[in-house]
């Protein structure tokens, strides 16, 4: 028995994802390290995820993808918008978890350029359509997380608007 090859005229081409990470980097060139790789709590969260996000001049929408323990395994920056909003949709959001290896829960995280975190009704219903999202493909939304100025910050989980849905969030 042979295996016969289709002229290369005809068929389709097969096409094979590649995907690199590199060390994140500051306006100085230099690279940048968060304070903890375990984001085990909101307030935990807030402030590994604050450095990468509170003096952008723009509102900047990022998802951490977590392993099994919480550790940051990737963060990706899905959006840079305006002073005032960013624009983010679902598969933004779960592509990249999807294509990380090893997650199995994931953060999202903006910043508020105005310093104050407080959520906006587009937060919420983002926030409420995510949740439910990630419920579909089995993968955890832990939180969102609004970082404001000196440290401020709001999480979805802490006011209770986000809720465990899944096993292992007793941390969350």
């Amino acid at each position: 028995m042979s295996i016969q090859t289709p002229p290369a005229s005809r068929g389709h081409r097969v096409r094979e994802f590649v995907g690199a990470y590199r060390t994140l980097r500051n306006e100085h060139g230099q690279p940048v390290r968060l304070s903890t790789l375990a984001l085990s709590e909101p307030r935990i969260a807030a402030a590994a995820l604050a450095p990468l996000l509170e003096h952008e001049a723009v509102e900047i929408f990022g998802v951490a993808c977590l392993s099994t323990r919480h550790r940051l395994l990737a963060w990706h920056v899905l959006s840079r918008g305006t002073r005032s909003g960013t624009s983010v949709s679902l598969p933004d959001v779960f592509v990249p978890a999807c294509l990380t290896p090893r997650t199995t829960a994931l953060l999202v995280a903006h910043n508020h350029p105005s310093g104050d975190p407080a959520p906006s009704a587009d937060d919420a219903r983002l926030t409420d359509r995510l949740a439910h999202a990630a419920d579909v493909i089995d993968i955890p939304l832990l939180d969102h997380v609004i970082v404001g100025s000196d440290g401020r910050y709001y999480s979805f989980r802490e006011a209770g608007l986000l809720p465990a849905r899944g096993a292992g969030l007793s941390r969350f």
